[in-house]
C-alpha cells in the first residue's frame, strides 16, 4: 500500500489517499475529486486518453508512484 495526496496526484488539497496499486490510486483519486473538487471532474473525463496533457499527467503519476514507498 501507498499513499499519496491529492496534491502529488494534480489535485488541490494534502488530502491522503490509500491504495495497493497505481490503477486504485487513480480511481480513488477519482473519487476523491469527486467529492471535493467537482469543478475539475468534467474537463479531466471529457479529455481524450491521447491528449497530450493526460499522457504528460500519466507520466508524472506514474513517477510519483514508483517514488512513493510502500506504507509502514
Amino acid at each position: 500500500m501507498k499513499t499519496m495526496t491529492c496534491r502529488q496526484m494534480g489535485g488541490m488539497c494534502d488530502t491522503a489517499i490509500t491504495a495497493a496499486t497505481p490503477e486504485e490510486m487513480i480511481n480513488k483519486g477519482m473519487d476523491h475529486l469527486r467529492e471535493a473538487h467537482p469543478e475539475m471532474v468534467a474537463s479531466i473525463e471529457s479529455m481524450p486518453k491521447d491528449d497530450p496533457l493526460m499522457l504528460d499527467w500519466s507520466k508524472k503519476f506514474m513517477e510519483g508512484w514508483e517514488k512513493t514507498p510502500e506504507n509502514a
